[in-house]
């Protein structure tokens, strides 16, 4: 898509689930009005109707990728003038990116702007299981004075499934703590976790082994529920279970019975089946759970990060020079 000629009518960008205000209240958004016409919706969309009564008209897309907006073939195809989808994140599986290639739409993603955020969230999440942080701090709101025995995390083994970009940050941080990391991904290269700090295993030998598992693959429709009762059996008594990828990568009944039942020792969750979590939802009550709202890309480094990537690839689409294009090539 070139740029509009002079006096050519304005092409039309629809944010349409900004659910956290990032984009409306974001300076960087002015350079994207300089190109086009923008529209932001500020609530969660509800169902498919919705979100093609939101994007009827745009002729590019820019998702917010918090808010897991699904675009599937069936919305593609009722928005005949949209002829570009941004996702602000990596991930892109929430697109029928075939049906969108073959309607000659081009779909983009931004990658590694929240990489550090979620790597530290993940640890964060650890150490707050590991030594009852939050349960001891609501306690003490509630009236109480009791300590809480926790475990110490160097010298322990932190086992990451997915050796993602995320992933390998996470390996950082854990090994120069002095943490032992063992990796295992589906293409499971020696070298590729040696250079981050990690050793390459078994996945039977990641979840017997270590004392911390944090989960990091990308969602494919082989892989739900990746996590279950088998899975959380293997792991290790009295181990802490993280995710900060997708929710439908675990089962969570089979989550839910580890826990209750004492095997682990707790679980950190940025990410959940259905979100955002039902009031009723049992995780809600299981008190050696850490949750959090799908915000672990949120820090104000990785939001400017991905605004200004997101805008530049709309941009340079507007531009005809589109970058960052996941689309196959024919």
């Amino acid at each position: 898509m070139a740029a509009s000629s002079p006096g050519a009518p304005r092409l039309t960008v629809v944010i349409p689930d900004d659910i956290t205000g990032t984009y409306a209240g974001s300076p960087e958004t002015e350079r994207l009005r300089g190109a086009a016409a923008v529209e932001i919706h500020g609530s969660r969309i509800a169902d498919e109707s919705d979100l093609t009564n939101r994007i009827r008209n745009a002729d590019a897309v820019l998702s917010f990728r918090p808010a897991f907006t699904r675009f599937p073939g069936t919305v593609i195809a009722n928005c005949p003038k949209l002829r570009m989808i941004c996702i602000s994140g990596t991930g892109v599986e929430d697109v029928d990116v075939g049906e969108a290639t073959r309607r000659g739409i081009s779909v983009a993603n931004v990658v590694g702007s929240s990489n550090q955020a979620v790597a530290e969230l993940a640890m964060a999440m650890t150490f707050d299981v590991a030594r009852h942080l939050s349960t001891q701090d609501r306690a003490i709101k509630e009236g109480g004075w009791q300590s809480r025995e926790g475990i110490e995390l160097v010298g322990k083994t932190l086992g990451i499934i997915g050796l993602s970009a995320i992933a390998q940050e996470l390996a950082k941080l854990a090994s120069g703590m002095g943490m032992r990391v063992l990796s295992w991904s589906r293409n499971n290269d020696p070298g590729r976790a040696r250079a981050v700090g990690a050793t390459a295993a078994t996945l039977d030998q990641v979840l017997a082994q270590s004392d911390v598992v944090s989960l990091h693959l990308r969602l494919f429709p082989e892989l739900r529920e990746f996590m279950n009762a088998s899975r959380f059996g293997q792991m290790k008594p009295g181990a802490i279970f993280i995710n900060t990828a997708r929710g439908e990568l675990v089962d969570e009944s089979a989550l839910i019975a580890a826990l209750s039942s004492g095997r682990l020792r707790g679980a950190g969750l940025d990410v959940f089946a259905q979100q955002p979590l039902p009031p009723d939802h049992p995780l809600r009550r299981i008190p050696n759970v850490v949750l959090t709202p799908a915000s672990a890309w949120n820090t104000t480094d990785a939001s400017l990060r991905m605004i200004r990537q997101s805008i530049d690839n709309v941009l340079a689409f507007i531009a005809g020079r589109p970058i960052n294009v996941v689309n196959p090539k024919h």
